[in-house]
């Protein structure tokens, strides 16, 4: 199960047409089912961390129409085979559509405040630190608020005494609090990019055991050779973080891989 789940993050972040031409390739398609039931919980997760109970309607509606699609991939298993790569593709394209107007960045919210009274403004922050404490813990972010927290009791002291202007104050919480969204964007950035390293390490490791295989069964030497030198390329621009230069030379491995498969068909 955590195999799939980190499939489905990398298809959600890469696109599909490379990796489901394995799982169409198989007899039994309902791991399609399986794959778009997992990525439908995958971004309801995500909806739910980054806008709760108030996602905005244009994605809502993106939305419905992903998991609509999966519903009907269940029905459409086992006998239409179409409908079902159709539905399966369309839920992934939605979900990933998704993902990407959700991340960027994960904590998008605005803080924009227009309150005469101070108390209210303070009340509005301290809301939205609450926020992003809850956000840091789900993320695993190890975020210190404590700089914030003693600001905010100082600030509220000010107010509930009256001898002071908390106007300064106020404003060191609002820059504060930007700067925290910047260590969540950070944190919740390695964190995706860890798992689609370790998942991307592992397809290659399994196509480097087809290859050993491909050799000792004699098949093109010279093919082979590429197809190394395109894994040490794909390594490297993971490490780079250039995943997209990754995504295009995935596909020509996957075609390379095809043509050994030719050559020793």
């Amino acid at each position: 199960m955590k195999i799939l789940a980190l499939f489905t993050i990398f298809v959600l972040i890469f696109g599909t047409t490379t990796f489901v031409n394995d799982a169409y390739a198989q007899n039994d398609l309902s791991i399609l089912f399986h794959i778009a039931t997992q990525a439908d919980k995958q971004i309801q997760n995500q909806l739910y961390q980054v806008y709760g109970n108030e996602v905005p309607e244009k994605i809502q509606s993106l939305y419905t129409k992903g998991h609509t699609a999966v519903n009907s991939l269940e029905k459409s298993l086992p006998n239409d085979v179409k409908q079902t790569k159709k539905d399966f593709l369309t839920a992934m394209k939605l979900f990933k559509q998704i993902s990407k107007m959700t991340s960027e960045p994960i904590v998008k919210v605005q803080i924009t405040i227009s309150y005469i009274d101070q108390s209210s403004q303070l009340d509005r922050l301290e809301k939205y630190v609450l926020m992003l404490k809850t956000i840091s813990t789900r993320l695993d972010a190890n975020i210190n608020f404590e700089n914030v927290d003693n600001i905010l009791i100082k600030t509220r002291n000010q107010i509930n005494e009256g001898t002071e202007n908390p106007s300064e104050n106020i404003n060191q919480l609002k820059s504060l609090i930007k700067s925290i969204q910047k260590d969540i964007r950070e944190s919740t950035s390695h964190s995706a990019f860890d798992r689609i390293k370790q998942f991307v390490d592992r397809q290659l490791d399994r196509i480097d055991k087809k290859l050993d295989k491909a050799e000792e069964i004699g098949a093109d030497q010279n093919l082979i050779n590429e197809a190394h030198e395109l894994i040490d390329e794909i390594k490297i621009l993971i490490d780079k973080n250039q995943i997209n230069d990754a995504k295009m030379v995935f596909h020509e491995l996957n075609k390379l891989l095809k043509n050994i498969q030719y050559s020793i068909g």
